[in-house]
């Protein structure tokens, strides 16, 4: 998703040792040969023949999150049609430059590209073929809504397949919850209830809550406090206004530093921390709670031992929506990823048929029942045969109806707030300064994008 972070390294192991590829092989005989079937019909093209694409290999720039499953994609892709396609991580820092450059030197090396949100808004048509072309007879149906306009550009161009439709999500653990006297199966849903538990859910060193607020992805994770509030904005749809320097944005700001000042926020996480570092954390059982994607609940039951060990039984890991500043209220950020084609590319054609394979139900089942990502296809979601090892889609269907806007924009609004955040998290301004500062930062930002237009 734009604006993750990417695994840690030890994250990054060969298809062999991934969860996804796991889930296959558990699969009962029948089971599996239905879906070898099926996979290989996806593979054939209009005529009713696979492909041949022995010779090519397709280059393929990825974030950390969607690489494991276009690996594991690519593994059985390349075992149907010849073709191979070896897939890089590019990190989210580095993301923005490096795509760039593809666009100034017109560079066709690349076939595919991570898109989603920034990056859509940011480079739209410059870098991306557009998928909504008639001509190339993408259905978008098949796929949760929600996700498509995150991979939509401001001239309605669809740059780019989901892979899955993340979210973040409240993951809690229950015994540490019950241990403090809370319901284990009805936790608090608001912010100021978790914050007068603090006490309680604090042990020594061991906070309630590992909330990277003051890091690189601080900027998101505010979103997370604003979204809840109704009526309230970041930015103007058209992305020319600055809107959180209202009471809803106080309040906002507020609601953190509350946080922080309870004990309830961990004060000592250190800048570069990120939600695979976080999903550690609770893990090992070094805080009780942690606001973050699916994906960290699907290791925290266990989903991935040998990549990201567990201490924690699965009965033991809660999750619910993400807490609201009011009663009744919630907010979170999409998470939502996926590839577009580089509209400078040489092999669109065998691109194109890779990403379909990647997106499309065989395979988005299979990566679906590894417990980990959640499928991109509204089908696979209702499959029974998924909802039984992926008992949250209750979860995730409850949280995708709150604001989850994460405001991509052909501008990076997010250093100022980021800023911002990180001073407020080591207690040097207060949530007023904060407010301003971040404003008065972001509107810098889009005068002089406005002034550049």
């Amino acid at each position: 998703m734009s604006g993750r972070s990417d695994p840690s390294p030890w994250l990054r192991h060969p298809l062999s040792r991934r969860a996804i590829l796991k889930a296959g092989a558990a699969l009962p005989l029948g089971a599996a040969m239905a879906s070898v079937a099926s996979r290989s019909a996806l593979a054939q093209d209009a005529s009713g023949e696979t492909p041949d694409y022995t010779g090519v290999t397709l280059q393929v720039w990825s974030g950390g999150t969607v690489a494991p499953p276009a690996e594991a994609a690519a593994a059985e892709w390349s075992a149907l049609t010849g073709g191979q396609v070896v897939v890089t991580v590019v990190p989210f820092g580095e993301r923005a430059l490096k795509f760039a450059g593809i666009v100034a030197a017109q560079d066709p090396s690349v076939d595919l590209l991570y898109s989603g949100g920034q990056f859509t808004a940011q480079f739209g048509d410059r870098l991306y073929v557009d998928l909504a072309d008639p001509a190339l007879a993408v259905d978008t149906s098949i796929y949760v809504p929600a996700t498509i306009p995150v991979l939509t550009s401001a001239d309605g161009g669809l740059r780019g397949l989901p892979v899955h439709s993340e979210m973040e999500v409240f993951i809690y653990n229950r015994t540490m919850f019950q241990a403090a006297g809370l319901d284990p199966d009805a936790p608090p849903a608001t912010w100021e209830e978790l914050f007068a538990a603090a006490p309680a859910l604090t042990d020594g060193d061991r906070y309630p809550m590992a909330l990277h607020i003051g890091g690189l992805y601080g900027a998101s994770l505010f979103l997370v406090f604003l979204n809840s509030i109704p009526g309230a904005k970041l930015l103007s749809d058209d992305r020319t206004q600055v809107l959180f320097g209202d009471e809803h944005g106080l309040r906002a700001f507020q609601t953190i530093e509350a946080g922080l000042k309870s004990g309830f926020l961990d004060p000592n996480l250190a800048a570069d921390v990120e939600d695979y570092a976080i999903g550690t954390m609770f893990n090992a059982g070094r805080t009780a709670s942690q606001v973050n994607f699916a994906e960290l609940w699907g290791y925290a039951i266990g989903s991935d031992p040998e990549n990201f060990p567990t201490t924690l039984q699965p009965d033991e890991v809660g999750v619910t929506t993400v807490p609201g500043i009011d009663a009744g209220t919630s907010g979170s950020v999409n998470g939502f990823e996926g590839f577009g084609l580089n509209r400078f590319g040489v092999q669109q054609e065998a691109a194109l048929h890779f990403l379909r394979y990647l997106t499309m139900p065989p395979f988005q089942k299979q990566m679906n029942l590894g417990g980990t990502l959640p499928s991109s296809n509204t089908a696979v979601l209702e499959d029974p045969e998924v909802q039984a090892v992926y008992p949250i889609g209750g979860v995730l269907a409850a949280q995708g109806q709150t604001n989850l806007d994460r405001y991509a924009a052909p501008y990076d609004w997010t250093p100022p707030l980021q800023e911002a955040l990180g001073r407020l998290y080591r207690g040097e301004i207060g949530a007023e300064e904060a407010q301003a500062t971040a404003v008065a930062g972001v509107q810098d930002i889009v005068l002089a994008y406005l002034a550049g237009a």
